[in-house]
């Protein structure tokens, strides 16, 4: 039976708040961000999926703020704004609350609290080079639905971020070349027809000073010009020695409403950043701790600089009550320069490490293009709501990567007492390519009603992949063309509103490109990773909707993985095959108005299944078979103690492989507890963190013996928001 409710005709404002449904700026009560949700009368065919729900507008793309932990809605999975109880997939999500929650200046320190998210290289604190979903490593981040990790960009900032949407299990269905465990998706903050500007300041037990400024607003009279202007610079310390940073991010939004049915989005993005690379500890032996993790190895003041530069542009348009049309196009470019002392090898005596001297000069310009149709319609009683896309991407770029021979300069250093300032060794390994990658992605997604139990998702994806790279010092070429069909299936049994049964399973594709990938087989491309996930699962809603909880059961098989090669840290090779599967368990929301959560518990055994060189059914690097956590912050809603929050977090983590050649290094299991207080008083709120409050020892993650990344001791933040 077709349902539909008609778009209203509203002034250019409320016609704004309608498209958009991002209009509610960060502060604002949970009553405000109803009421502008609420303005949208929204066009749904095929009718809910259980008798009596109601859809928020479904519009292509982003959708605005969710109050407290709720995630009952999440794009990623679909790119449309389904309810996730209705979608065969999970959508893991940190709203805008979990992040200042948290104090986080950087999205990696959020992963903490995302359940199956576990830390990989972040390539000497420069950049989020991968992590891991499920047990699946995965280099894929994505800002709005673009990828980020063309280049080597800085981590993103926390300042302009609406949300964080982690999307479990393959989304190549959608995006193209990616991993089958899933990827993370951030959602930013958009324009707001409110006027707000709100100033922050940060501190902390490290050295940390950091100021912020959220700002937003009309920028014409009749409210169909909107803005969002977001800056965040900092200078911080760090408990590793000789580490310090600063970073610039200036971030302006512009909407126009040019017509009731028609918006145009402009949104910039501007990032400095400036570090000491730094490649953590060694272990000695395979065993940790007997250095200080403070212990820094490489050269002081041997730091890089990074710039990154971003802009959006997106185009909505709404032809019908049924039809609606969104056009995008992204440009990044960048470039990181700088030097580093990095460790290569440890000497008999336990005591004297080699190391080499690293320069870098890395460029890149990405240029992507997207047009997506969406429909809705029913065909004999069945409702259909049909995605139709076509994406274009352009990337090129310029490595040069030049390095000493630590066997014939050894560039050694004590690592009891260190000794720094030392004679540079010659530059002697040249690495100087270029590469230029084109891809074509045709899409297509049917979300399909059933009967008001019954839903069903089916996708399709076909790339065109041409890849160019060239190595210019020593001289190789390597060119390759790829076609590959990304097909997703799921399905939905809702017997009643509160609860779901579902199962999906989908492919992935992802060419082995790259110096790493270049350089195991010089003049030949490797054969391109692929991928299969499938899983089965439970999704309840609770407390009329504020608490999700989910249940899912998971396999993930992968071939032509590359992986670190144990026999040179600098480089990759090809694992042959490896399989994670398990389980995992969350829950996000409200379990009182007063009491919001963020929970998981996950197990992945993740091994290698195939190959020539590891050991089958050797562990996958840094992936913890039991892994959990719990974020949970309490706040009265009235009476004398309204605007107190007080909660915690402990996170856990499991024994992990801390080499890909499985030799028996490990890194050990930890638990970490957190703490946090704010209060809140008319437009200001200033806020208390703890982070491992009992002071563990830890380690995060590691690439070999000689690259072991620590994680933070105790560190008090200190911060002061106030809006006007």
């Amino acid at each position: 039976m077709r349902s539909r409710s008609r778009l209203r005709r509203h002034s250019p404002r409320v016609a704004l708040a309608a498209v958009l449904t991002a209009g509610s700026p960060i502060g604002e009560t949970r009553a405000q961000e109803s009421v502008a949700l609420e303005e949208v009368s929204v066009e749904h065919v095929g009718g809910s999926a259980v008798p009596g729900t109601t859809s928020a507008s479904d519009s292509i793309g982003l959708i605005g703020p969710t109050p407290g932990y709720s995630a009952t809605r999440a794009v990623s999975a679909t790119r449309t704004a389904t309810p996730q109880i209705d979608v065969p997939q999970v959508v893991t999500v940190a709203p805008r609350e979990v992040i200042s929650d948290l104090a986080a200046t950087r999205v990696d320190r959020v992963f903490n609290y995302l359940p199956g998210v576990a830390q990989q290289n972040n390539f000497g604190g420069l950049t989020i080079f991968s992590y891991a979903i499920r047990g699946v490593t995965t280099s894929e981040i994505y800002k709005n639905g673009f990828p980020l990790n063309r280049g080597f960009p800085p981590p993103p900032d926390a300042q302009n971020i609406e949300r964080i949407e982690v999307l479990k299990g393959p989304g190549a269905g959608l995006v193209g070349r990616s991993d089958p465990g899933g990827l993370v998706n951030i959602i930013t903050k958009q324009p707001t027809a409110q006027r707000f500007v709100e100033m922050g300041t940060q501190v902390d037990s490290f050295g940390l000073t950091r100021g912020t400024v959220d700002a937003g607003g009309a920028l014409n009279e009749d409210g169909t010009v909107l803005y969002r202007f977001n800056l965040a610079a900092q200078g911080a310390g760090s408990f590793r020695d000789f580490v310090n940073s600063d970073r610039l991010l200036v971030a302006p939004v512009v909407s126009w409403q040019v017509t009731p049915d028609t918006r145009i989005t402009v949104e910039t993005e501007f990032v400095k950043n400036r570090i000491v690379f730094d490649r953590g500890v060694i272990a000695i032996n395979k065993q940790l701790g007997f250095l200080p993790i403070s212990r820094f190895l490489g050269e002081p003041n041997r730091g890089d600089q990074q710039n990154n530069n971003t802009m959006q542009v997106r185009i909505d348009h709404r032809f019908d009550d049924a039809w609606q049309m969104r056009l995008a196009a992204y440009l990044n470019t960048g470039d990181l320069e700088g030097e580093s002392a990095e460790v290569r090898s440890l000497a008999a005596n336990n005591r004297t490490v080699s190391r080499d001297r690293n320069v870098r000069d890395y460029r890149w310009d990405v240029a992507i293009g997207q047009a997506e149709l969406l429909g809705r319609f029913d065909t004999a009683g069945i409702g259909h709501t049909v995605l139709l896309g076509v994406d274009r991407e352009s990337t090129d770029s310029r490595t040069q990567y030049f390095r000493s021979n630590f066997r014939t300069s050894p560039y050694a250093l004590d690592i009891y007492a260190p000794v720094y300032g030392q004679a540079l060794p010659p530059i002697t390994i040249p690495r100087n390519n270029l590469e230029r990658i084109t891809n074509t992605g045709l899409y297509a997604q049917d979300e399909i009603v059933l009967s008001p139990e019954w839903r069903a998702l089916v996708g399709m994806r076909l790339d065109i992949f041409e890849q160019s790279f060239r190595e210019r010092a020593p001289r190789s070429q390597v060119d390759q063309s790829r076609v590959a069909a990304s097909p997703r299936a799921g399905l939905v049994y809702r017997p009643i509103p509160e609860f779901a049964l579902y199962t999906n399973v989908g492919t992935s594709f992802r060419p082995n490109i790259g110096p790493d990938a270049a350089a195991v087989t010089r003049g030949t491309p490797l054969a391109p990773e692929t991928g299969l996930g499938y899983e089965v699962g439970v999704k309840s809603e609770l407390f009329g909707g504020n608490l999700l909880l989910t249940a899912a059961a998971f396999r993930v098989e992968r071939q032509n993985v590359l992986t670190p090669d144990p026999n040179n840290s600098g480089f990759s090779l090809a694992a042959g095959a490896v399989r994670s599967q398990g389980f995992e368990l969350t829950a996000q929301g409200q379990l009182t108005p007063e009491l919001k959560v963020l929970a998981g518990y996950v197990f992945a055994d993740a091994v290698v299944t195939k190959d020539n060189v590891l050991p089958v059914g050797a562990p996958l690097i840094n992936v913890p078979r039991h892994s959990g956590s719990l974020l949970a912050v309490y706040e009265p809603q009235g009476g004398d103690w309204k605007g107190l929050g007080i909660g915690g977090g402990v996170r856990g983590v499991g024994e992990r492989a801390g080499d890909a050649a499985g030799s028996g290094f490990v890194l050990p299991a930890y638990i970490a507890v957190d703490a946090l207080a704010y209060y809140r008083f008319d437009n200001v709120r200033v806020a208390l963190n703890v982070e491992n409050i009992f002071n563990t020892e830890y380690y995060e993650s590691s690439l070999n013996v000689f690259r072991v990344y620590p994680g933070s001791p105790r560190r008090f933040t200190g911060s002061f928001t106030v809006r006007f």
